[in-house]
């Protein structure tokens, strides 16, 4: 019966043991419960781009910093693999300041809207909250996604961000 009990229990055990394993990567999906990530290939404008304090401590005076309203811009250009570029131009005090990230766009698990960014660890992205309506296209990175010196102290501060484009 010993004999028995250890064959049954062994397998058990091992099949528990590979179904709970913590270590399955995540899916990056081209699909989400929406749209496909192709569905967002070609060239975007930014209509609206704005960032909000959502850092911790003192809020800052001003809280917030509205790119388009200022005189800046923003192009996104996604291929059909989820490869993009963002380039903006943020006018400051006066000045601009060229900015460029890049990176991929999945759906992990086929439900969440995540950005491998090339600057940021491998596996590590970054979630953003996605709408795709008709030619109009919304991210909002309800976490602090960004940092922005709002107030001029020379100290950035985290930053949430909301940017809506236009398919050009």
């Amino acid at each position: 019966m010993k004999t028995l009990s250890k064959i049954l229990i062994a397998p058990l055990f091992a099949f528990f043991l590979l179904s709970c394993s913590s270590s399955d990567p995540d899916v990056k999906a081209d699909c989400g419960p929406n749209y496909c990530v192709a569905d967002l290939q070609g060239t975007w404008d930014a209509t609206e781009y704005t960032l909000t304090f959502c850092g911790t401590g003192e809020v800052p005076n001003p809280s917030s910093f509205d790119v388009i309203a200022e005189g800046g811009s923003a192009t996104l250009v996604v291929q059909a693999n989820g490869r993009f570029t963002l380039s903006a131009m943020i006018m400051f005090d006066g000045q601009s300041y060229p900015e460029s990230v890049t990176g991929k766009i999945y759906f992990e698990d086929g439900e969440f809207f995540a950005i491998q960014f090339d600057d940021d660890e491998p596996d590590d992205p970054t979630y953003f909250g996605d709408t795709l309506s008709g030619n109009t296209f919304s991210l909002n990175g309800g976490s602090v996604v960004a940092e922005w010196d709002f107030d001029g102290d020379e100290i950035d501060e985290g930053a949430c961000l909301r940017i809506t484009f236009v398919k050009t």
